[in-house]
């Protein structure tokens, strides 16, 4: 298959790709958007932020998002005097806490030694999933503080194509039909993913219990509901 397709580097894109016979490219969440806008990758997955600022179009078919608690994006409690900080490859979470609890951070590089030296760590994808299997205090899942303020999902990457792409529909299906296989069968990638990030089988278990991938009209409507309380552009939806 020709198309060449964006996969965001965190546990979270594994259904997706686990059976899909695409030609993937990865990347983490910032440069995921560069990759379209420079045509290095047809369609992709890329935070909600940066598909509505750029105006991609997105794919109202797949989606990474979460209803409720959903682990990989924490606000833990650091033991630093310094101010609240944020990895530096979050868009969705950080604006989301800003939004939400006011809070303005510091972009660091190393969450695990930022929990020396601020006060609050916001981080998100592996190294969440990492903090939470040992037992690192959180303050806040921004995944359940949406829940509770907003009532409706949390949208982190959405599925958007390159300006002008077409014939996207036969990579839709194989990560649709990636995620069915996933839901008929999750054992086999619980495992493999528990033994690649060195944390508990039940704790993976869990969050994909968390994680959503399909979307429908509902969800797309909680999409642009998120762009709008975020203070983003109006979102782009492709026609197929």
């Amino acid at each position: 298959m020709a198309l060449k397709v964006v996969r965001i580097k965190y546990a979270h894109s594994e259904p997706l790709f686990w059976r899909a016979k695409v030609q993937a490219i990865e990347a983490g969440n910032v440069e995921a958007a560069g990759l379209l806008l420079s045509g290095v990758a047809d369609i992709g997955f890329v935070p909600i932020t940066l598909a509505a600022e750029h105006g991609l179009p997105i794919i109202p078919r797949l989606a990474i998002y979460s209803v409720g608690p959903i682990i990989s994006s924490r606000l833990f409690a650091g033991r630093g005097r310094g101010g609240p900080c944020a990895v530096s490859d979050t868009t969705v979470s950080a604006r989301a806490l800003s939004v939400l609890l006011g809070l303005k951070f510091e972009r660091v590089d190393d969450p695990w030694r930022a929990l020396d030296a601020c006060s609050q760590v916001l981080v998100v994808g592996d190294e969440a999933l990492r903090m939470a299997d040992r037992g690192v205090p959180h303050v806040v899942d921004v995944g359940e503080l949406w829940s509770e303020r907003v009532g409706s999902p949390l949208v982190f990457a959405v599925l958007a194509a390159r300006p002008g792409a077409s014939g996207f529909e036969e990579a839709v299906a194989e990560m649709e039909n990636s995620v069915a296989s996933f839901y008929e069968n999750p054992g086999p990638l619980i495992d493999a993913v528990a033994r690649r990030l060195s944390v508990g089988r039940r704790l993976v278990e869990e969050y994909y219990q968390r994680s959503r991938y399909l979307v429908n009209s509902s969800v797309s409507e909680a999409m642009r509901k998120e762009a709008e309380i975020l203070g983003l552009p109006p979102l782009r939806f492709a026609q197929i």
